[in-house]
């Protein structure tokens, strides 16, 4: 641990000293030294590394905005930055740089890419985590158009689990809003697509029992409420 920081601060002052402290290249010293950070739990000083980084790339954003490299470099950082503020439980600080993040990766590399989707998919978590849950909704809904728009793998047992797996994120921001009713439609979509499913997986049965489970919890309440106005 303590040599690969030596190397990497050893690195990033010659960096300094020959390209200047604002260099994209320096930038990216920054981010590998907080990801030796974040390897060992120091979560205060990754932050500032990648903080650190971040200033950098946004002023090269700055001269020079139509940097492909340079975009994706920054989204990089901004994903660890969220990271960072998702594991804190800072889930709204965490919601905007994630956002920043998929804006920037779908410019470059187009909006059905898979790291696009897994950015937002987090940006969706982090969002719902914040009690935005009209937000989550959209970022889920986002993916799933994409994976059933944009993808060439449509259909495929791999979409099919990814699409479950998403329904039933999003049944549980519904009863997050206590909207029982989408919640239990959710659901039934995401047992549609589990059963779908043709080759028998034991994380595909285990998603099938949650589902399930939530269905039979969320007719229950249903009932539940019903009677409340009877």
């Amino acid at each position: 641990f303590e040599n690969a920081l030596w190397n990497f601060r050893e690195a990033l002052s010659i960096r300094k000293r020959s390209l200047g402290p604002l260099h994209p290249s320096t930038a990216r010293i920054y981010n590998n030294i907080g990801c030796v950070h974040v390897e060992f739990n120091e979560l205060r000083e990754a932050r500032r590394a990648f903080e650190a980084a971040l200033d950098i790339q946004r002023n090269a954003l700055s001269e020079d905005p139509d940097s492909r490299g340079i975009m994706l470099a920054t989204a990089t950082t901004l994903c660890n930055l969220g990271y960072l503020y998702r594991h804190r439980d800072l889930h709204g600080k965490a919601a905007l740089v994630l956002k920043e993040a998929a804006d920037l990766q779908e410019t470059v590399l187009g909006r059905s890419n898979a790291a696009v989707l897994s950015t937002l998919d987090n940006l969706a978590d982090c969002s719902a985590a914040a009690g935005q849950t009209i937000e989550a909704l959209r970022y889920f809904n986002m993916i799933l158009i994409r994976y059933r728009v944009g993808d060439s793998l449509a259909g495929s047992q791999q979409i099919l689990r990814a699409e479950a797996v998403l329904l039933y994120k999003m049944s549980r921001v519904h009863r997050q809003r206590n909207d029982r009713e989408s919640q239990l439609d959710t659901l039934k979509l995401a047992l549609r697509s589990v059963r779908a499913m043709t080759k028998p997986t034991s994380r595909k049965d285990t998603l099938e029992r949650r589902i399930v489970y939530d269905m039979r919890s969320c007719r229950d309440q249903i009932e539940k409420d019903k009677t409340k106005w009877i």
